[in-house]
């Protein structure tokens, strides 16, 4: 059986084939068209199904991971979308919370504009109160009214949150079937389907997300059945979504929001599977793109995840991997800002037209072309369209950065890495040391195009022993998509007091949690025996604003279950702020299952293996740059290494889209699944 993963980043369209048999994988990367997704979509498979000699028809499911959601948020690229809520609540979006995460005393802080303006937010008579009873009648007579302006305004959306409908969604069920009766052209998006978790402010953010997305995704998503059906591609379709897991197509049809940042994820995915495999417990993922870099924290092994994450400033509330991004990739753009001060990024290049080193126009020099004037990208192994681009670099870097601070073209390319690296830190300090973790006790998993390129400095200034390279650093992520699973996340609120909670209480809500996972799972076709329930408690303090989510076991909930679930809470707290208030009353506050449909994992042990050619006869050299001194280092082809062979810094070892780095001090050495296993030299100071 042959699965295929596609990554659609801002800059490249990454993929991976993998015959889930044998764990023989092919790996590719193509530009991404933004304007036309599609077309780098397509290049990529038909790249990959070419190196592979497969036919298409012989492509069994395909996994697709996006920036999709991000990038038509960010671009605002829907306006006809509108709100229906509880009347007296319309203005929820702009009230927001109080509460300011980044910095608490910054009266200045601007907020983004509301996804829906004010003139498109209805309101709806009938209330229940927090307890889920109704306090006031709903009248759905309100709703042709209603109808008529959604048509009048021509609408294509409509979220629908009303108050306290994750206790009782009686209301809000009713709006939306009388909506979809009346008005059954447009898309209806329901708290309760998509979010059934207290906090008003970011259940009806998750909601109106969720509605301002759906038409270009259905949208999006036709396209891309499309495209299969005319390239004779009938595998089974598949979304990576933020919580580690996918959808099929036809589920993300009506749930866009989970699929926020799937492509970043699909890489930590990987990454785990990786130290598993290796014995690796603790790990610190870095993965460097072209337009961002994302990192994470993984303890034990087990991926971290939040409900408090945002999408361009808006908080979404559904389940996603805790990772830290920032707007610095090999295309981001370096510049003098008016102060004088050296700056990279958030700005990219992009695919289109790219660093000035690819010829396709770029004429603002990129940490891409910084690390191609300081040797740190060798021209001899370098893919893109290199001709004269040493020259044209330079020229860029001179004009727009080494001029501008009187300083020579290799002070300001070594200024542009020492720059970037500064704020790739600063990521990965937000993670571990501000959350209480010591990067030394970490190992690094770098990733991405430019991964390895950047992960030797990076972990030497963090003192971390051990940096991890898996082969095709460059496709990871894609890869990270062909090892999977199915998931679908529910989740209940109901605020109860330790003196409130009881086993009869729990086990009629997981019950009926578990039944709505299992109806989750079989929507999506997954057989009985591939079915697996996850259950966590959400937890806090008595008078706490946030949550701990405690683990507890299947099954019948006891009250030795609930006694451990309390004393599970207690630690997990401890660990995270340093104390625990065993004296203090507890709350119980969400209840969640997750559904997993497991998919059949390819053996990657060895299939790097098979990619091996001979290595030449003539070693090549040539000069690179690394703190002011230039060094005579050896150039390598990944593919040319043997299982156990030792590189000695400084070195640099490129492949198909990526570059590793050995730097000065530091030596490499391949295992026996091709990984390149660096080690800095901080055991030596």
């Amino acid at each position: 059986m042959y699965r295929l993963g596609i990554d659609t980043g801002g800059t490249n369209t990454d993929v991976v084939l993998t015959d889930v048999d044998t764990g023989r994988m092919y790996y590719a990367k193509t530009p991404t068209t933004p304007k036309a997704l599609m077309d780098g979509i397509m290049n990529g498979i038909n790249k990959i199904v070419k190196a592979s000699g497969l036919r298409n028809e012989e492509i069994d499911e395909l996994v697709y991971g996006t920036t999709i959601v991000v990038n038509m948020i960010a671009q605002k690229e829907n306006e006809a979308t509108a709100l229906i809520t509880t009347r007296g609540f319309k203005d929820v979006l702009e009230i927001g919370r109080a509460y300011r995460k980044e910095n608490i005393y910054d009266i200045q802080m601007e907020s983004p504009e509301p996804l829906v303006k004010r003139n498109l937010r209805f309101e709806i008579s009938g209330r229940m109160n927090f307890q889920g009873k109704e306090t006031e009648p709903l009248k759905l007579e309100e709703i042709p009214a209603i109808v008529e302006e959604l048509r009048a305004k021509n609408i294509k959306s409509v979220g629908i949150c009303l108050m306290h409908s994750y206790a009782n969604p009686e209301h809000e069920q009713a709006v939306k079937e009388a909506l979809k009766q009346a008005w059954p052209e447009g898309y209806v998006s329901a708290s309760s389907d998509i979010n059934p978790q207290f906090r008003e402010y970011e259940r009806t953010s998750t909601t109106v997300i969720n509605a301002y997305m759906m038409p270009n995704m259905a949208s999006h998503i036709v396209d891309f059945k499309q495209h299969m059906e005319e390239a004779n591609i009938g595998a089974d379709l598949y979304m990576m979504q933020s919580n580690a897991g996918v959808m099929t197509f036809d589920v993300a049809t009506y749930k866009p929001v989970a699929v926020a940042d799937s492509g970043p994820i699909a890489g930590i995915i990987a990454a785990n599977y990786l130290a598993k495999m290796m014995g690796e417990k603790n790990i610190i993922t870095f993965d460097i793109g072209g337009t961002s870099t994302d990192v994470a924290l993984i303890q034990d092994n087990v991926i971290k995840f939040t409900t408090e994450s945002h999408i361009e400033g808006y908080p979404i509330s559904v389940p996603s991997v805790d990772l830290s991004f920032i707007g610095a990739g090999g295309g981001s753009i370096a510049y003098v800002d008016r102060g004088g001060a050296l700056k990279v990024g958030p700005v990219s290049a992009g695919a289109d037209p790219g660093p000035v080193c690819y010829g396709r126009g770029g004429v603002k020099p990129t940490v891409t072309d910084a690390n191609l004037v300081t040797g740190h990208i060798r021209p001899e192994i370098f893919e893109e369209n290199l001709e004269n681009a040493l020259e044209k670099t330079s020229a860029a870097i001179e004009e727009y950065i080494a001029k501008p601070m009187g300083i020579t073209v290799m002070q300001a390319a070594e200024g542009i890495l020492e720059v970037v690296n500064s704020n790739m830190l600063r990521a990965i300090k937000l993670i571990s040391v501000q959350k209480g973790y010591d990067p030394r006790e970490f190992a690094l998993v770098c990733y991405g195009g430019g991964g390895g390129m950047h992960a030797g400095a990076i972990a030497e200034e963090l003192e971390m022993e051990k940096v991890i390279v898996p082969y095709s650093p460059g496709t990871f992520s894609a890869m990270g998509l062909v090892l999977s699973d199915i998931k679908a996340d529910h989740v209940h609120t109901k605020l109860l007091t330790r003196e409130q909670v009881n086993p009869d209480v729990l086990n009629e809500i997981y019950t009926k949690l578990d039944a709505q996972g299992i109806a989750s799972l079989e929507e999506q076709e997954v057989p009985e025996q591939d079915r697996l329930l996850v259950r966590t408690c959400d937890m806090r303090y008595f008078g706490q604003a946030f949550e701990i989510s405690v683990p507890m076991p299947a099954g019948e909930v006891t009250e030795q279950v609930i006694e451990d679930l309390v004393e599970g809470f207690h630690e997990m707290h401890r660990q995270a702020y340093g104390h625990c208030m065993k004296e203090d009353p507890i709350e119980f506050v969400n209840y969640r299952v997750s559904a997993i449909g497991s998919f059949v994992k390819p053996d990657v042990i060895g299939s790097a293996s098979a990619a091996k050619r001979e290595k030449s006869d003539k070693q090549m050299y040539g000069t690179a740059v690394f703190k002011g001194v230039e060094h005579t280092v050896p150039i390598y082809e990944r593919d040319t290494l043997a299982v156990g062979e030792i590189i000695q810094g400084p070195a640099v070892i490129g492949e198909m889209g990526a570059t590793v780095v050995v730097y000065p001090g530091h030596h490499a050495q391949v295992d026996a699944m091709q990984n390149i296993i660096m080690y800095t030299n901080v055991n030596k100071k």
